[in-house]
């Protein structure tokens, strides 16, 4: 059986309320209208099952290159209207849910603004969101996740409680904005029924904007500067390419690399001389209990 026209209305009405481009709108109603009516789409809005319920309900479904993405769009969505009862039962202000939710039409827009296609590509992540693992506090992402796998600060054991912060394409990276997430995190996650794997021992960030040779590459005050200046790094990945996506829009060749922005131009002209960049792993300095 299909899911029909009453899920299709709920999935259009929680994409309008969270402002979805109105060019994906047509799209997603069809693909909404003729999902299965066996998909586990309840298990995406629980901690403990979101992950495996996604790696069941994306083999039924269309590789989103096939689709746009509009069928992993509208099974997301209806998960949503779930998860916004989760953070009513547990109290989270409305305000942090419709910032987290925020994420569908900033990837939306982001895939369009590269590729010039209204496509969703990330149902592989925002499981993290329904599930309720993942929260857009302030300017940064926080996620509730264990430490492992791959190199760790000493002291943390691979299945320790942590939070991961993630670095949304909007964030804004200046003193104020930063201390404001973290004092938000420190309030809102400190809470047991939010942390599926226990009160966070550690904050750990693995991203390109902690790549150690940055600092020489940005001037002072640069935001980035900023951020990177809260972590202690404790393992760098000069193999990293991530940069190329959230830096060069993608691009990977050298000659074609955009040079709009002095970072661009920087890091651009330290590739060219076979320099490298890579990511960085970090621990907050700030105590966070």
């Amino acid at each position: 059986m299909r899911k029909g026209k009453m899920f299709t209305k709920k999935v259009i009405s929680m994409a309008e309320r969270l402002s979805l481009p109105g060019a994906v709108l047509p799209a997603l109603a069809t693909a909404a209208e003729t999902l299965p009516d066996s998909l586990p789409t309840e298990e995406l809005v629980k901690p403990e099952t979101a992950s495996p319920a996604w790696q069941v309900i994306a083999a039924q479904l269309p590789a989103w290159q096939e689709d746009n993405g509009m069928a992993q769009l509208a099974v997301m969505l209806s998960a949503v209207s779930r998860t916004e009862e989760y953070y009513q039962q547990n109290g989270i202000p409305e305000d942090i849910f419709f910032s987290t939710m925020d994420c569908f039409r900033r990837f939306l827009e982001e895939t369009h603004a590269r590729t010039g296609q209204w496509a969703f590509d990330r149902g592989f992540w925002t499981w993290r969101q329904t599930g309720g693992l993942l929260f857009r506090l302030g300017t940064l992402e926080f996620e509730c996740r264990r430490a492992g796998p791959g190199p760790l600060p000493q002291g943390l054991e691979a299945d320790a409680p942590v939070l991961g912060v993630h670095i949304p394409s909007d964030a804004v990276l200046g003193r104020e904005e930063l201390d404001e997430a973290y004092d938000m995190a420190l309030q809102i996650l400190s809470w047991e029924s939010l942390c599926l794997f226990g009160r966070p021992e550690a904050v750990i960030c693995n991203s390109w904007l902690l790549a150690p040779a940055l600092a020489g590459l940005l001037p002072e005050g640069s935001g980035i500067r900023c951020f990177a200046g809260d972590y202690r790094c404790f393992a760098v990945d000069e193999e990293n390419r991530e940069f190329y996506m959230w830096l060069f829009d993608g691009c990977g060749v050298l000659e074609d690399l955009p040079e709009r922005t002095s970072l661009q131009r920087a890091v651009k002209a330290r590739l060219a001389t076979g320099g490298r960049l890579g990511a960085g792993r970090g621990v907050l300095k700030r105590e966070m209990n």
